[in-house]
């Protein structure tokens, strides 16, 4: 018998979906979810060298993948191009990084005009399209204002209730920014099919999932380097626990997370589902999360299962103390 996992069932064949930002982290599992169930997949790049490291990582899909360079996603009919002959779009693209020089020009600007540059160019190029997955985060539901809040459940119904002016300002740190830079983003798509009006109302509806944390293992080839400053956010997270960066456990700051090849599987499932039944002009969300985690526990299980490594992991935070596992919990 083969030991060869099963492919998913070929829901795709014959159906073309965008994905914008395809060489990202969180993208290369999307494109993975998307393409083994044989969806073609056209996806959009900020230049050929990056259409080249996706080919890299993606060679079982060739046939399957093509690109559209899109240099500056911010610009008017940016995707004008892209848009034309798909069968549904997926928008991941959209910076995460933490240290920045502006607020506004770094994070808030490209997150919200990216996706708005994105839906125009869909309701004036491509009235087909009728359901849009956007990635946004939990970073869009927390409200960073209220603390821990231990007890409290968020859900969905929840927003961060930061403004643009509050965000955009130089002594605001780039990691509310950022939390900022999705939220408004995300109210910028439902405001945009909530308030065109109803002779040009868009066709299609959008989904939204809001991940905490992502971690989980990069595609093959899709990291080039193993110097912090180059690699993805969410793998340098990781990375600096076990290549000797840190002397101590740092404090955990977001206790959710998700592994990232589930929430390459959750926008195929929202991408399917949005296409049911009759909601055009409707809008839904949805947090995608695995589960609650410290730094401590990280460091402590490569500690145990990577003894070669155990002399780069730090053993407990400054001053000797361990962090407790209940200390997410208010996650739950």
């Amino acid at each position: 018998m083969s030991s060869q996992p099963s492919l998913p069932a070929q829901t795709g064949n014959g159906k073309t979906i965008l994905i914008t930002g395809g060489s990202g982290y969180v993208a290369a599992h999307v494109l993975n979810s998307f393409l083994s169930r044989g969806y073609n997949v056209r996806t959009t790049v900020r230049s050929q060298a990056a259409a080249e490291r996706v080919k890299k990582s993606h060679t079982q899909y060739l046939d399957q993948l093509s690109f559209a360079i899109v240099e500056e996603i911010t610009a008017p009919g940016a995707h004008n191009e892209a848009v034309k002959g798909v069968d549904g779009v997926v928008h991941t693209a959209s910076p995460f990084k933490l240290q920045v020089t502006s607020n506004k020009n770094d994070l808030l600007d490209p997150a919200i005009n990216g996706t708005l540059s994105l839906l125009t160019s869909i309701q004036a190029h491509n009235p087909l399209v009728t359901h849009v997955v956007i990635t946004s985060s939990f970073a869009s539901i927390l409200d960073l204002s209220l603390g821990a809040r231990p007890g409290y459940t968020y859900t969905e119904k929840d927003w961060n209730p930061i403004t643009y002016d509050a965000a955009a300002d130089a002594s605001t740190p780039g990691a509310v920014a950022y939390c900022a830079s999705k939220a408004l983003a995300e109210r910028a798509a439902f405001e945009y099919v909530a308030t065109q009006e109803e002779k040009v109302k868009p066709n299609f509806n959008i989904t939204t999932l809001c991940p905490p944390m992502v971690y989980g293992p990069a595609i093959d080839n899709s990291i080039d380097s193993l110097d912090l400053g180059k690699m993805n956010t969410s793998s340098a997270d990781i990375y600096r626990l076990v290549n000797g960066s840190e002397k101590d456990v740092p404090e955990t700051a977001f206790f959710a997370f998700v592994d990232v090849r589930d929430l390459g599987e959750a926008h195929v499932k929202a991408y399917e589902r949005g296409l049911e039944g009759e909601k055009r002009w409707k809008t839904e969300r949805y947090l995608v999360a695995s589960g609650v985690y410290t730094y401590q526990q990280v460091c402590d299980v490569v500690r145990e299962d990577f003894p070669e490594r155990r002399g780069l992991v730090p053993e407990a935070r400054k001053g000797g103390e361990t962090e407790s596992e209940n200390e997410g919990e208010f996650y739950g």
